[in-house]
């Protein structure tokens, strides 16, 4: 797989502008715009425009234009346009095109900027999708294709973290986090040795930590993958943070309540340490 996408994005741009409708930017996002793509990466285009084309016509435009139409996976806009995507292989790259409503985003955009945090429980993301993991986005993006100047404007607006958003990440999370350490359900559950429930828990409790750290670091969530490098990069956390989360994850034996319990408490001083962190964050 090639590592530099420049040059299928600029032979599938004619391809998309037919998808169109009226005002548009198209951008490069996911990991090759933050600069963290692998062998296993594929390409990530998004595109925010006021109308597309339906998926039909969408999938009928690739196989015009070359795409194998058994690769093609084409969703969304045969109703009122908010999100869509068209998925297929291109010389041999996987691509992703994320198709968004560009009053949708603004909107999204401005509530953010209010401190308003919405979250959506989907199948392709494994924590669920935030509503200002669309500024992260944004804020990653590289612009191929903004004639209109509406990726720049948007990038100029999320270029400062908003403070509102910031206090509203780090109170839901914080309280929901701080929720089960001392829990009496899990509690009993480490007595019964019951691995399976409180793996949920803990996985719970370490995501809402992770999202607190970033509001902390003034630094939008990006989503599920790759997060211990993102982590990494971030100035204020408990110290060895990512390395004491993996620990959690994987203690490296059978579950019994003597584990469990060692667990439960290791959880419990972390997130006490985000708690403290917090002090002084209105």
């Amino acid at each position: 797989m090639t590592t530099n996408p420049t040059m299928i994005v600029d032979t599938l741009i004619p391809l998309l502008r037919r998808f169109l409708r009226g005002e548009y930017g198209i951008a490069l996002g996911g990991a090759h715009a933050k600069g963290v793509d692998d062998a296993e990466s594929d390409i990530d285009l998004y595109v925010f425009a006021h109308d597309i084309l339906p998926a039909d016509e969408r999938r009928r435009l690739c196989v015009d234009f070359g795409v194998d139409g058994a690769s093609i996976t084409s969703w969304g806009n045969d109703a009122e346009f908010v999100q869509a995507g068209t998925d297929f292989y291109f010389q041999g790259q996987k691509i992703e095109v994320w198709f968004r409503n560009v009053d949708y985003v603004a909107a999204i955009i401005a509530e953010c900027q209010a401190g308003i945090v919405k979250h959506s429980l989907l199948t392709w993301t494994v924590m669920g999708f935030y509503n200002h993991c669309t500024l992260s986005d944004l804020h990653n993006m590289r612009p191929i294709d903004d004639p209109f100047g509406l990726l720049a404007r948007w990038q100029s607006t999320v270029a400062v973290y908003p403070p509102p958003l910031q206090t509203a990440i780090i109170a839901q999370h914080l309280r929901t986090a701080q929720f089960w350490p001392d829990n009496f359900h899990y509690k009993s559950a480490v007595e019964r040795g019951d691995a399976i429930y409180t793996a949920g828990i803990v996985q719970q409790v370490i995501h809402n930590l992770i999202q607190v750290i970033f509001a902390l670091n003034q630094t939008y969530f990006p989503g599920d993958k790759k997060l211990a490098g993102a982590l990494d990069h971030l100035a204020v956390k408990p110290e060895r943070f990512t390395a004491r989360i993996h620990a959690l994850l994987f203690p490296g034996s059978e579950p019994d309540p003597a584990k469990l319990n060692e667990q439960r408490q290791t959880l419990r001083a972390l997130v006490q340490e985000v708690t403290t962190l917090t002090v002084g964050i209105e």
